[in-house]
């Protein structure tokens, strides 16, 4: 179940990025506390990374999430499928705060340590797609359609049974 350590993390990661959010919140628009120092122009580059540092902490474990319960169905290599779900994790996990740090740091931004968790987590994606060609999802789609057709049966039957003179 690779797969699972994926959800699990994106779920605890998202906690992690809507507090964060919170707290960019309190300078944001009405400050209630003062803007950091570092932050100060809307529109310089620090400030710009750390917004991105936030959408990061969002969308990428909204990915591992969405990604995580197709990992165990995809046609890859154990060894492939467990290197992707690390990647992915490890770049959800990564990201946000090497660009927060490259915010606050900004000679750090010459050691362009965001560009590592970035690489890992679009190899991770790169894996996952990969492995999305190789696989036969037609199973999947007749099975869900399967069960959609197996749930209208149902509904029929008990339509046909409450209407029944006497029915339920």
């Amino acid at each position: 179940m690779t797969g699972a350590r994926n959800v699990k993390g994106g779920l605890v990661l998202l906690a992690g990025g809507f507090a964060a959010g919170l707290a960019m919140s309190l300078y944001a628009f009405a400050p209630l506390v003062a803007v950091p120092a570092g932050l100060a122009h809307y529109d310089d580059v620090p400030r710009r990374l750390f917004r991105l540092a936030h959408i990061a902490a969002i969308m990428l474990p909204l990915v591992n999430i969405v990604l995580g319960p197709w990992l165990d169905r995809l046609a890859l290599p154990g060894r492939a499928r467990a290197a992707a779900s690390w990647l992915l994790l490890l770049g959800a996990a990564g990201l946000p705060p090497a660009l927060a740090l490259e915010a606050f740091v900004p000679p750090v931004i010459l050691l362009h340590l965001s560009a590592l968790p970035a690489l890992a987590f679009s190899l991770g994606v790169f894996l996952v797609s990969a492995g999305a060609y190789r696989t036969d999802f037609t199973k999947e789609v007749s099975r869900a359609g399967a069960n959609q057709h197996a749930t209208e049966g149902q509904g029929d039957r008990r339509r046909a049974l409450q209407e029944a003179p006497g029915g339920a």
